[in-house]
C-alpha cells in the first residue's frame, strides 16, 4: 500500500472533487431544517462551476487514494478585506470509507502550514457543534472556540433570494 500525500490541486482540477463536494453538501443540508433541502441534481448544477466573482484566492488540497482518486480535500479561501490575510477553511471532506486513515488530520496540517506561510491574521472554520468528529479535527489543528459573539443574519421569506421549494 502506497503512503498517502497531500498535494496542491490545479485550479482546473475542480471535477476531481466535485463529487466529494456533492455527497458533502448532500450529508450536510440534512441537519439545517430552516434551508431548502434540495435534491442531488439540483446541488450537482449549483455546483458545477466555481463562482467567478470572488476576490481572493482558493487553494485546494487533495489527498488520493492508491489508484488516484481524490478521497478527501480541504479547501481554503484567502483574503484581505483590508485588515491584513484571512483564511478560511471553507470545506473539507474524506469520503467514507477513508476515514480514520489520519487523511483529515494531513489536510488540516497543510492548511494551516499554508496560513503560516502566508501569515494569516484570522484563519477561521464553520462547523455544527453537534459534529464531534469535525470540531475534534479542528481543535487538534489549532483551532479553538470562538471568543466573540458572532451573531448572523438570513433572509426571510419576504426578502429571501433563497430557491423556492
Amino acid at each position: 500500500m502506497r503512503t498517502l500525500d497531500v498535494e496542491r490541486l490545479a485550479e482546473g482540477d475542480y471535477d476531481l472533487i466535485k463529487p466529494l463536494l456533492v455527497e458533502l453538501h448532500m450529508g450536510e443540508q440534512v441537519h439545517y431544517s430552516d434551508h431548502p433541502q434540495l435534491r442531488r441534481e439540483e446541488i450537482e448544477n449549483h455546483l458545477a462551476t466555481v463562482p467567478t466573482n470572488f476576490r481572493g484566492e482558493n487553494v485546494v488540497f487533495g489527498v488520493r487514494d492508491e489508484i488516484g482518486d481524490v478521497i478527501g480535500f480541504c479547501w481554503l479561501v484567502l483574503f484581505d478585506p483590508g485588515t491584513g490575510l484571512e483564511g478560511e477553511v471553507a470545506e473539507v471532506y474524506v469520503a467514507p470509507e477513508h476515514r480514520g486513515r489520519g487523511v483529515g488530520e494531513m489536510l488540516m496540517d497543510q492548511a494551516v502550514r499554508l496560513f503560516r506561510d502566508r501569515r494569516v491574521t484570522l484563519g477561521y472554520v464553520w462547523t455544527r457543534p453537534d459534529n464531534e468528529a469535525a470540531v475534534r479535527l479542528y481543535r487538534s489543528a489549532g483551532f479553538e472556540a470562538n471568543r466573540q459573539l458572532v451573531l448572523t443574519w438570513y433572509p426571510t421569506e419576504q426578502g429571501s433570494i433563497l430557491p423556492e421549494t
